[in-house]
């Protein structure tokens, strides 16, 4: 059964305190000091690497005291005070060793938290005393060699990981040459074997792999592997179990020369009020890559550069639910904002992708995979590419399994023959291409009352409350209230009142509530108390027997609006 998105407070509040009491017992507490040197033993103070060691470990130390009766256990806290927390003790627990097959080398990989990245292999919960006070971050004094921030690993078990309350910065990952590879059958240039690391700031997951990379192929096809994941033949390793919860957390200015420049995930993950901004990959995911079941709520991905999918790549046989999410300011060779890949399936209802960049096709969303868009708003991506069917608001690629869905949507000003430095009048004059295809016929299926602001989605939007050619009369995106930045639509857009019903649907991006009939687009205009004119109608729901989404994402957007005073004092 689905649940509103609007839930009244008692319901919220029942809903809270049911999943808190379903969570797991947390045994040890320990409290971190900021002001403690990294790692150093002795001093009296528990730095944050000396807990997460004592907590892998199950031992309290001189410096680390467990706080409470209980001792340690499976499920332990490590608490963060107001401060920033800064890593210096450098080292790197990735290598790789000789593998006597078809590749010659193959990633082994030691957890080991007294050196490099803070290798978590116990559950834990670290909570800092927010996001806007809390800061976990690398050293970037001349001369400091960097890693990523959190490494969630280890060979067996089950791992759950809670971070919130922090901002996670200034972490690193670089690949390492190995050796020449063998000649390439596309060009002259030598191949070469790279040691690939992900996650900038954080992973989870082998997170590290042997790639063979071949400069004579372009685009995501040039390196055998996933530029720093397990390789695809490879199984899990040891079976473990992992999952990652991420609440009130920003992840800034990281970066990795592999997979995902903030965060990696090879498991399931939960992201709530968090803003991941500014991170760079120089392969796939700049700032997420994932490749586990996900749900992201109530959050913001802002400039992130990557080759694929700038703000976040997904792939694997995986579903990613996104809701009430803003992608802005992203740039990708594909997929400014979004890149999915055969296998995954992304529902994706009430968010903004807004403003992307694509040196290529699909600077708003771009797939071979599954993706549902319901309630979306998407505008002025901008894409490289000029070919009669590339699309830069959706583009699809052919691989006999890309499948898009699209209702309630909304794309406007969505353009294709960009490139970096064009001046704002030549961006003005440019082809609008809200729909397309790297070739051929887009795989994109309208389920009604979609709006576009060109012709290039005729074909596809015949469905009964579709509009082509039509203005929507969009704001800029702008604070409009609620955890996230939005596109507001004027009095008299012909988007109001213009979709249908959803019965799990009933609050925009913002969290306001939707109207009957509701507006097009993640923005819901409220309607006049006296219904003479515009807006959306007159309250209520029907059903909607199409609608297809996780319930359990709901009950996480109603917490998260609740919790919308955390998020204003740093909205992007």
């Amino acid at each position: 059964m689905h649940l509103p998105l609007r839930l009244k407070p008692t319901a919220l509040a029942l809903a809270a305190t049911a999943a808190l009491c379903a969570m797991p017992t947390w045994a040890a507490t320990l409290t971190a000091d900021p002001t403690a040197t990294d790692g150093f033993a002795g001093d009296d103070k528990c730095s944050l690497r000396e807990a997460v060691m004592a907590i892998n470990a199950g031992t309290a130390t001189a410096d680390c005291a467990n706080s409470v009766a209980d001792g340690f256990g499976v499920n332990d806290t490590i608490n963060l005070p107001a401060g920033t927390y800064t890593l210096t003790t450098d080292g790197v627990d990735e290598t790789y060793v000789a593998s006597g097959g078809t590749v010659p080398w193959v990633a082994d990989i030691t957890s080991d938290a007294s050196r490099g990245d803070l290798d978590i292999t116990k559950s834990v919960k670290i909570v800092g005393a927010g996001s806007a006070t809390t800061t976990i971050q690398w050293s970037t004094e001349e001369g400091q060699a960097r890693d990523r921030i959190f490494h969630v690993f280890a060979e067996s078990g089950t791992i759950d990981v809670q971070i919130q309350g922090v901002k996670l910065t200034n972490g690193q990952t670089l690949e390492e040459f190995i050796e020449a590879g063998p000649a390439s059958g596309f060009g002259v240039e030598p191949t070469s074997y790279f040691l690939r690391r992900a996650g900038g700031a954080v992973a989870v997951g082998p997170a590290a792999a042997v790639v063979l990379v071949d400069p004579n192929k372009t685009g995501q096809d040039n390196a055998e592997g996933r530029g720093g994941s397990k390789r695809p033949t490879e199984p899990d390793e040891g079976g473990a179990t992992f999952s990652l919860t991420l609440t009130d957390v920003i992840v800034d200015s990281n970066s990795a020369q592999g997979d995902g420049g903030g965060i990696y995930t090879a498991a399931a993950m939960t992201a709530t009020n968090v803003v991941v901004s500014n991170n760079t990959s120089t392969t796939n995911g700049g700032g997420i890559y994932n490749e586990g079941n996900t749900t992201i709520a109530a959050s913001t991905i802002k400039g992130n550069t990557a080759e694929g999918g700038g703000g976040f790549f997904g792939t694997g046989s995986n579903v990613v639910n996104i809701a009430g999410v803003t992608f802005s300011g992203n740039h990708a060779v594909g997929g400014g904002a979004i890149s999915g890949r055969a296998g995954v399936t992304m529902r994706i209802v009430n968010s903004t992708i807004s403003g992307n960049t694509g040196s290529d096709v699909g600077a708003g969303v771009y797939t071979n995979g599954v993706a549902e868009l319901r309630f979306v708003t998407i505008a002025n991506n901008l894409a490289g590419a000029d070919s009669p069917t590339a699309g830069s608001g959706v583009n699809t690629f052919p691989s006999g399994s890309a499948s898009v869905t699209l209702k309630n949507v909304l794309l406007a000003g969505n353009k294709k023959g960009w490139f970096e430095g064009m001046d704002d009048e030549t961006i003005a004059a440019l082809p609008s291409a809200n729909c397309g295809s790297t070739s051929g016929t887009p795989a994109i299926e309208s389920r009604g009352h979609n709006l576009s602001s060109d012709d290039s989605c005729d074909d596809i939007f015949t469905v009964a409350g579709d509009l082509n050619n039509t203005d929507p009369k969009l704001g800029p995106l702008d604070d409009n209230g609620g955890p996230t930045q939005t596109h507001a639509l004027a009095a008299d857009s012909p988007a109001l009142g213009a979709g249908e019903d959803e019965a799990d649907i009933t609050t925009d991006q913002r969290g306001e509530p939707r109207d009957s009939p509701p507006d097009i687009g993640a923005f819901e205009l409220p309607a006049p108390t006296d219904d003479a004119d515009g807006g959306g109608g007159g309250g209520g729901c029907t059903t909607n027997p199409n609608a297809q989404f996780d319930g359990g994402l709901l009950g996480l957007l109603a917490a998260a609006f609740a919790g919308l005073a955390l998020r204003r004092r740093r909205k992007a």
